[in-house]
């Protein structure tokens, strides 16, 4: 009995061998019907350098030419291509330069051919991919709920805390401006901020950054006394504009008031920035506070014209939030998310123009009275009106003083 059943195992394992190599038969000559030829493709890349597409083909038909088409996923607009050097073998290779040309970091970069033959036939090749992973450093990695933390420096316990964070900014957001629950965010975290900035081609104060077309997060998170603190104003911020492109999309997320889009991913912070404080007293103090209607579109480039512009649109929007509450918040954001302009958005939202409420946001947090708007309108004539009224006076007083007489010694 032992003999027989070992004999049909033999037998069995015989014909799944056989099985296996008809198959594979059969596909090699489905895919020579088709037109096909068996495509081996590779790619070796040096994060932020180049990438080497390598595709080698076997068939018994030359090849004459071999183009690459290649894309990052997300919301990347149009598709790269490029011709293939081809050698004779059938091997053909492409370099792209990631100095002149860099795609997305962590990126998953979809590819495919076109493959023309000597005898004029051609055909395209399924679709490819990889993940442009920074491979300079040894990444970790830490799954828990939607998130996933990658870091290259550190133990566990950073990570742990990243999650800690995006969960506690998550319920922030949703507890603030009704922010939409993600299905899948991942976190980057770099331990220097400096190689942050060189990997995004970022400003050089730049410390964390959203790419919610891609669904990533990046971070940078230096060890020291400050890196738990950070984490905690740092995350929840970049997962805040992660969010708002969840719930308005790509198009929407964009015509976002800049205002807004950082007003509330600051808000969403588990630690404020102290530093915000000190830029809008100073500022308000000098008479240099930035109009709202300015912070629209873009903020400015200067370091420190940069901090009082997240100052002013955190400080504006939490006005904002005290007086209308999150639900008029979460209809202005999807209501800029249908296209609407700045000034339209807050007028048919919140029933105010945007210099409206700038004013009554100076005059609520400087404590300004309804007189400041025409005091600042009216202060540079106050000088002109006081040179001429002394003109005048000076004038009259001239007029009036007796002339003396020729006759007086």
């Amino acid at each position: 009995m032992k003999w027989v059943v070992q004999g049909w195992r033999r037998w069995l394992a015989a014909w799944v061998l056989v099985g296996v190599v008809v198959a594979a038969a059969g596909a090699k000559h489905a895919a020579a019907r088709r037109g096909h030829d068996e495509v081996h493709p590779t790619v070796e890349y040096t994060f932020g350098e180049r990438i080497r597409f390598v595709a080698r083909f076997s068939g018994e038909r030359a090849l004459q030419q071999v183009t690459l088409f290649y894309r990052p996923g997300g919301s990347w607009q149009g598709t790269l291509h490029a011709a293939m050097t081809l050698a004779p073998d059938g091997t053909a290779t492409f370099v792209h330069d990631l100095k002149k040309s860099p795609l997305p970091p962590f990126s998953t970069i979809f590819y495919w051919f076109r493959v023309r033959r000597s005898d004029g036939t051609a055909y395209t090749t399924p679709s490819f991919s990889f993940v442009l992973t920074d491979n300079r450093f040894a990444w970790q990695h830490l799954s828990e709920g939607p998130f996933e933390v990658w870091w290259h420096e550190g133990d566990d316990v950073l990570a742990q805390q990243v999650v800690d964070a995006a969960a506690a900014g998550l319920a922030r957001a949703e507890n603030l401006w009704l922010a939409p629950a993600p299905e899948h965010v991942r976190i980057y975290v770099y331990a220097d901020p400096r190689v942050l900035q060189q990997t995004l081609g970022a400003k050089g104060w730049v410390a964390g950054h959203a790419s919610p077309a891609y669904g990533a997060l990046f971070l940078a998170l230096p060890p020291g006394p400050l890196q738990e603190s950070e984490t905690r104003r740092l995350v929840p911020h970049e997962l805040a504009h992660d969010l708002l492109y969840r719930q308005v999309g790509d198009a929407g997320y964009h015509n976002l008031p800049v205002w807004l889009n950082e007003g509330l991913a600051s808000l969403t912070e588990l630690r404020p920035n102290p530093d915000y404080a000190v830029a809008l007293k100073r500022a308000a103090a000098q008479d240099r506070l930035l109009p709202l209607a300015s912070l629209c579109d873009t903020f400015p480039t200067d370091a420190s014209d940069a901090l009082l512009a997240y100052a002013e649109a955190t400080s504006f929007t939490a006005f904002l939030l005290h007086r209308y509450g999150r639900n008029a918040l979460h209809t202005l954001v999807a209501a800029y998310g249908q296209g609407v302009d700045c000034e339209s958005g807050v007028q048919h939202v919140l029933g105010r123009s945007l210099w409206r409420l700038n004013r009554d946001w100076e005059a609520a947090t400087f404590h300004r009275g309804w007189w400041y708007p025409i005091w600042e309108k009216a202060r540079p004539w106050v000088g002109v009106f006081a040179v001429l009224l002394a003109s005048l006076f000076l004038s009259a007083w001239l007029a009036r003083r007796p002339t003396p007489s020729p006759d007086t010694p």
